[in-house]
C-alpha cells in the first residue's frame, strides 16, 4: 500500500542538491507526495517537479497568509491574490488542492487586527478559487486554529485538510465536528501538540505529512518525506493498531480528502 504525504515543500532549496535521490528512495518506499506551493516565485517549481515525477509527486497551489516583502516577512493581502486565478485557470485540472493557504497570526509576523484582517479577507478569496475550481484546501493555520475554523464555517468549507494543526481540545474537536481531516507529522516523536491531535481525532480523519523540510523527529534537522515512515510506527504504537493497518486507513482518507490523487496513484 502506497503511504501518502499531504504536505510536502519539496521546492524548498534545502533539496535542490538532492531531488533526484530523493524521487528514487520516494518510488523504493512507495511514498507519495503532494508538494504545495506557497507564493508565485515557487508554483513553476512545485509544478515542474511533480511533471517530472508524475508517479510519486503531485502538486498544490497556494498563497500562504505569510509572504516575504521587499525587505521582510508581511501578511497576505487580497491584492496579493489578483494573479492567483489565471495559475488556476491554467493548472487547476492538474493540481491535487489548492493550497498551502490559511491563517498565521503569530504575534512577531501579524500583531495587529488590521493585518489579521487582511489575511482574513484574502483567505476569503482563495476559499471562493478553490469551490469555482473544485479544489480541497490544504491549511496552515499557526495560532489561529479557532478563527481559521470559525472562517471555513462562515463560507460553509467543509473536507479541508488542516495541517500541523496547533489548536487546542475545544477547536479539534469543532475542526472533526465540521468535516475536516487532520495530519500528522514526523515531529509526533517530540510534539505534544501533534500527540492531542492524533490521540483526538478519529482515524478516520487523520492522514499524513511531513511538511518536509520542516517538523522532522529531530528539532533543527533537515526533515524529509521518508520520516513518514517512523511517523506510521509511532502512530501504530500509540493507537494501538498494527503498522498496515495505518497506512492503509490514511492513505484511504487522503485519497477521500484529495479525490485527483487516483490520477497518480495504483492501488
Amino acid at each position: 500500500m502506497v503511504i501518502v504525504d499531504c504536505h510536502a515543500h519539496l521546492s524548498d532549496g534545502g533539496f535542490d542538491e538532492d531531488i533526484y535521490d530523493l524521487m528514487a528512495d520516494l518510488q523504493r518506499e512507495n511514498i507519495f507526495v503532494v508538494a504545495v506551493g506557497m507564493d508565485y516565485t515557487d508554483f513553476q517549481k512545485v509544478i515542474d517537479i511533480s511533471n517530472v515525477n508524475h508517479s510519486c509527486v503531485g502538486f498544490g497551489l497556494g498563497l500562504h497568509p505569510i509572504q516575504q516583502g521587499t525587505l521582510d516577512k508581511r501578511p497576505l493581502s487580497v491584492e496579493d491574490t489578483d494573479q492567483f486565478s489565471d495559475w488556476l485557470e491554467k493548472y487547476a485540472l492538474s493540481a491535487v488542492c489548492l493550497g498551502e493557504c490559511g491563517l498565521d497570526f503569530s504575534r512577531w509576523l501579524c500583531p495587529t487586527s488590521i493585518e489579521r484582517d487582511m489575511q482574513r479577507n484574502a483567505l476569503v478569496k482563495q476559499i471562493e478559487l478553490s469551490k469555482k475550481y473544485d479544489l480541497p484546501l490544504n491549511l496552515h493555520s499557526r495560532s489561529a486554529g479557532k478563527p481559521l475554523l470559525d472562517v471555513l464555517k462562515q463560507q460553509n468549507v467543509r473536507g479541508a485538510l488542516l495541517h500541523a494543526f496547533d489548536g487546542g481540545k475545544k477547536a479539534i474537536k469543532q475542526g472533526v465536528e465540521d468535516g475536516h481531516y487532520f495530519s500528522i507529522a514526523p515531529s509526533l516523536v517530540r510534539d505534544p501538540s501533534q500527540k492531542q491531535v492524533a490521540t483526538s481525532v478519529p482515524l478516520d480523519r487523520i492522514v499524513l505529512e511531513s511538511d518536509s523540510p520542516a517538523l522532522g523527529p529531530v528539532k533543527g534537522q533537515r526533515n524529509t518525506p521518508l520520516n513518514l515512515l517512523q511517523t506510521v510506527d509511532h502512530l501504530a504504537d500509540l493507537l494501538s493498531c498494527s503498522r498496515e493497518q495505518i497506512v492503509e486507513i490514511t492513505t484511504q482518507n487522503a485519497l477521500r480528502l484529495f479525490p485527483k490523487l487516483k490520477n497518480h496513484i495504483k492501488l
